[in-house]
């Protein structure tokens, strides 16, 4: 690689992290995402993977790779895997919280309208 080509990668590496940064300082309202109709789309597949939905297919996953672990067709490395990864999606909310990312909003996803 020639020492222009390089210098010019850097140039359109440093110029997308510029616009990157733009991007994001005008877009303060994005991180009040409920207020928002992306926020609400957002809220809405939460829901789902934490309503009945996810609910049902995280109770399907664990019974499909229980079964094929007692079988020995599944490691139990891998389905331990599967369960902290549902732990994980179940309390999502809990963590964030917990690290006070939606301390301060009035609105968060399980009290907004559908």
């Amino acid at each position: 690689m020639t020492t222009q080509s390089k210098d010019l990668a850097l140039f359109w590496q440093a110029s997308l992290l510029v616009v990157l940064a733009a991007f994001v300082v005008m877009m303060p309202d994005l991180a009040f995402a409920t207020d928002t109709r992306m926020g609400n789309v957002l809220c809405s597949v939460a829901r789902w993977f934490t309503g009945n939905t996810g609910k049902g297919l995280a109770t399907i996953a664990i019974t499909i790779i229980g079964v094929g672990a007692l079988l020995g067709k599944v490691s139990w490395g891998m389905a331990m895997i599967v369960g902290i990864g549902v732990a994980i999606v179940f309390g999502a909310a809990q963590i964030v919280n917990t690290m006070g990312a939606g301390g301060s909003s009035t609105q968060n996803c399980s009290t907004a309208a559908t």
